[in-house]
């Protein structure tokens, strides 16, 4: 059996949120809905596994699982320590290069296999970072091990034990979508989260959704 893939461009052909994580299955259903999706790939869940065997943060994950609470900038201190693999690395940067075009700013988001699920939303508890430069290496690369970090963080840890969710069953991919020029930003609520059983929800901002 072929080992899974470090990297995947979304094409609309049904890709496993095993693989690509909850936002990257959803990015991926839409385009089989033939709508509109800035171009999108996945640094996927083999990466992520490849980086967290490492044993300086196989040790501290371990501690993390075992109830130890790790500030988040421990957490992302242990990530930046430990370099991507080759193959990661050479992957990672031609998806991001590719992704881009010749002209735009990159959006690397979370995509964690437990994420939005039936009975909780984990909305804001990951990381994403804007307007990463595709030619700057070091960004890329920092920004996709920044946003695996956010996995570990005392928030979505605090939040799974909550909802009973396992740590071993959570792993992050990370998506890397082309940056548009936005004039508004904003998100539907098929239930409104208000209390109306019979309206959906509308909220949306000026600019770029993190404002």
């Amino acid at each position: 059996m072929a080992d899974p893939p470090l990297t995947v461009e979304l094409v609309g052909e049904g890709a496993a949120a095993t693989l690509v994580g909850g936002k990257g299955a959803n990015l991926d259903q839409l385009l089989t809905l033939d709508l509109d999706v800035p171009a999108t790939g996945v640094v996927t869940t083999a990466a992520y596994h490849r980086l967290v065997t490492h044993p300086e943060l196989a040790d501290l994950l371990e501690t993390i699982r075992a109830g130890t609470v790790a500030s988040g900038d421990d957490v992302d201190a242990a990530f930046l320590a430990v370099d991507l693999d080759t193959a990661t690395t050479f992957a990672v940067l031609a998806l991001a290069r590719a992704v881009a075009g010749p002209d735009s700013h990159l959006a690397v988001r979370s995509s964690a296999t437990v994420e939005d699920l039936a009975h909780s939303s984990f909305a804001g508890q990951y990381r994403t970072r804007l307007h990463v430069d595709p030619r700057d290496d070091g960004a890329v690369l920092d920004a996709v091990r920044l946003v695996f970090a956010s996995l570990w963080h005392p928030a979505p840890c605090a939040y799974r034990r909550a909802m009973g969710v396992a740590a071993d069953t959570a792993a992050m991919a990370v998506v890397i979508m082309r940056m548009i020029p936005a004039r508004r930003a904003g998100v539907v609520f098929t239930t409104d989260p208000g209390g109306r059983p019979d309206a959906a929800r509308i909220e949306a901002v000026d600019g770029i959704g993190e404002t």
